[in-house]
């Protein structure tokens, strides 16, 4: 590129800059004239100027880059200029200005401009993977949670997978929450399995941002055995760590979910079956419901008979007081204080003995089984009011002596 190149000004700098409409500027003059506007207190004309700087870096940067590169010097009176540069190498993405930000990285004195380095890094791509030993050396920076904030997310945006250990080392002691959210997003960018107890390890964080980007990075990681925690994880107290651990469930396969649901099957059909269910509840699969009716069916099965002998001892003690009810006229003394003092608490302890616990101690059995169990309340309610019912009758008829038929009784 030639140094007389020129390019366009922007009309809101032009004016604030005081270039007259008709003077055009070689780049050489017009980065200079950038960079100067990046000393101004304006948010907006700042930003315009970084945006004219990139533009210039990619279209010249034979001329741009060393002048930007100049600016980052912490000799340069404003601030602004400082960020301002190092805004613009980020988006230029030049191979020749990754040496530089990386001694900028380890050695400049403002922390500030050393996390926006970090930053800006992970902005140009690739090419700043040679920059992967100075990020992991900022992880551990000591002095400002936001370098290793920054530095976190740079390893995660560039996959550097020697950064592995050293992020999930720096997780265990991070206690800065924008800093441990970013190290989460990392693990789950770079896609190492050995990062797993650290990631479930911070399911149960008190910041609910930790916990959704520990979910979300299990997701992408999808090693089988953080599928139950994931799936523990749809019940936070959170809605946006649901979301997010829902959205992670989804990116397991069928059979993922399938294998590792039943790995308890022989031991507690019970739990395998919760698990479906609560899996079932935030995602429609239809191969997912056709294994847990497979499962469930035996078990209802066996459960609807044990409720069909509790219904028919019930109903048995209904009859047993209808019948002594229709013949408790033609008792006598004797047959009246056996049906009171044994007959009637024979049957009562009978009724007293039906549980209903073990059809309401899992709540997809107590859902499956509904009607069954509310027949059998009836039932129970009603067996004890009518028992209770035939003893009062007799005791009332053995009080009152009313025995027509006590003749040969007594």
């Amino acid at each position: 590129m030639n140094p007389d190149d020129k390019g366009e000004i922007d009309p809101a700098l032009r004016k604030i800059m005081e270039i007259p409409d008709d003077q055009e500027l070689p780049d050489d003059a017009l980065i200079d004239v950038m960079l100067r506007a990046l000393e101004s207190n304006q948010l907006l004309l700042r930003s315009s100027a970084v945006h004219q700087l990139i533009d210039l870096g990619k279209r010249n940067p034979a001329i741009a880059i060393p002048k930007i590169l100049k600016a980052l010097d912490p000799s340069v009176d404003y601030w602004t200029v400082r960020f301002g540069a190092v805004e613009a190498l980020g988006e230029i993405a030049n191979r020749d200005t990754i040496k530089p930000l990386i001694k900028y990285l380890r050695e400049d004195d403002d922390p500030d401009f050393r996390a926006m380095v970090a930053k800006q890094l992970g902005e140009m791509g690739e090419i700043a993977k040679e920059a992967g030993t100075a990020l992991i050396e900022a992880i551990a920076n000591k002095d400002s949670s936001e370098i290793r904030e920054n530095a976190a997310h740079t390893l995660g945006v560039l996959s550097v997978d020697q950064a592995v250990i050293p992020l999930i080392n720096a997780l265990k002691i991070e206690d800065d929450n924008y800093a441990k959210r970013e190290i989460c997003w990392a693990l789950g960018e770079i896609n190492n399995s050995s990062a797993l107890p650290s990631l479930l390890a911070n399911l149960s964080d008190k910041d609910k941002e930790t916990r959704a980007k520990a979910v979300e990075a299990l997701g992408k990681i999808e090693e089988a055995e953080s599928i139950i925690p994931i799936l523990k994880t749809t019940k936070d107290r959170d809605t946006g760590v649901q979301a997010k651990a829902i959205e992670a469930l989804k990116k397991f396969s069928t059979k993922k979910i399938m294998t590792e649901f039943s790995k308890v099957a022989e031991n507690d059909l019970f739990v395998v079956l919760q698990h479906f269910q609560d899996y079932l509840f935030n995602i429609d699969n239809e191969e997912v419901t056709k294994k847990v009716l497979e499962i469930k069916e035996p078990i209802l099965n066996a459960y609807k008979e044990k409720m069909n002998k509790i219904k028919s001892e019930l109903e048995s003690c209904k009859i047993f007081v209808e019948e002594n009810f229709e013949n408790i006229a033609n008792l006598g003394k004797k047959d009246l204080k056996e049906l009171v003092e044994k007959k009637i608490p024979k049957v009562e302890a009978k009724v007293a003995n039906v549980s209903l616990y073990e059809f309401r101690k899992q709540k997809w059995l107590e859902n499956d089984l509904y009607f069954d169990i509310e027949e059998i309340s009836s039932l129970y309610k009603e067996s004890g009011v009518m028992l209770s019912e035939l003893r009062d009758s007799v005791q009332d008829l053995l009080k009152k002596g009313f025995l027509p038929t006590l003749r040969g009784n007594d």
